[in-house]
């Protein structure tokens, strides 16, 4: 398998988060908290997912966040109370040679994690997460 940083996983979760609701914080990091727990067994140690106030949390997430804004692949969109993510073109295009790179269903595997973390509300990706996860809802603040 091909060697994959926490910036690869995000820009491929990026680049499929093609849903009715925005790529913001909190999809960002559920969608990597989904690739830790579910994805290859050699990406677990990429994070570091403790229980926190909206489930779990690893603030490496925001640090490679940053990384990916600071070299213009992803652009920050302030909306409100959380900025929401998108893609640049020079993203888009770092994403192919990623996905090239590796094995393409799970490249694929990867963009659908994007789709499906911007595909559901706030409240709903938070219970569905809870629901199979319940480890990491002991210290949320959120009713859902």
């Amino acid at each position: 398998m091909v060697s994959v940083d926490r910036q690869d996983i995000m820009l491929l979760i990026a680049d499929g988060a093609d849903g009715p609701f925005p790529l913001d914080p909190i999809r960002l990091m559920k969608g990597c908290f989904i690739v830790a727990e579910i994805g290859p067994d050699g990406w677990q140690h990429l994070f570091e997912f403790r229980p926190y106030a909206y489930g779990p949390f690893d603030p490496s997430v925001y640090r490679a966040r940053d990384a990916l804004l600071g070299k213009d692949l992803l652009v920050a969109i302030p909306a409100g109370r959380y900025s929401q993510y998108k893609i640049t073109e020079t993203g888009r295009e770092r994403a192919a040679a990623i996905a090239k790179d590796m094995n393409q269903p799970l490249a694929e595997w990867l963009r659908n994690i994007g789709r499906w973390v911007t595909s559901k509300s706030f409240n709903d990706l938070l219970r569905e997460i809870y629901d199979r996860f319940p480890d990491y809802a002991s210290k949320s603040i959120a009713n859902v």
